[in-house]
């Protein structure tokens, strides 16, 4: 019985840190990175992000069991326009762990995807798929058919975007 409530309240313990953490406002130490077919390379810490035209966007979340976010960020066809080339015509988006997807720089555009940092004036923690990562406004309610589809594009814990 000892041995149980002993790791209850660790639990606990450790949840309330890890909640602390995650509302301090503590910019992420992680980087994103844009590369190839650009003016210049550029590597952005989280709060340098902030720097660039950013929006404020409320989006249902299909990751957080549908819940509403304000999510802030800069939109994906901006970082085209600040950093790629003129022929450019897509970027590869890369996360920690390689997943990677190509959006074309016209589904950017028209999907209004985002490379969100931060959620309810919140840096993002790993826990909510951040430091950086990309959201799409306007999807609504997902079902899980649904999502298997649409959130393809969604890439988590991003790491380089190489504008190709």
């Amino acid at each position: 019985m000892f041995k149980i409530l002993t790791l209850t309240l660790t639990l606990t313990l450790t949840m309330m840190t890890l909640s602390a953490m995650a509302t301090t406002g503590k910019v992420p130490r992680q980087k994103v990175y844009i590369e190839g077919n650009v003016k210049e390379k550029k590597v952005y810490k989280m709060d340098e992000l902030s720097d660039l035209p950013t929006v404020d966007q409320e989006i249902i979340d299909p990751y957080t069991s549908n819940k509403k976010i304000k999510f802030t960020g800069i939109y994906l066809s901006e970082i085209f326009k600040i950093h790629g080339n003129s022929n450019a015509t897509s970027m590869e988006v890369i996360a920690i762990n390689d997943y990677k997807v190509t959006i074309s720089k016209s589904l950017a555009a028209s999907e209004k995807m985002i490379l969100a940092f931060k959620g309810d004036g919140q840096y993002l923690t790993v826990s909510q798929r951040g430091p950086a990562r990309i959201v799409i406004p306007g999807k609504g309610l997902l079902s899980e058919g649904e999502l298997a589809k649409e959130g393809i594009n969604w890439v988590w814990f991003v790491k380089r975007i190489i504008i190709k």
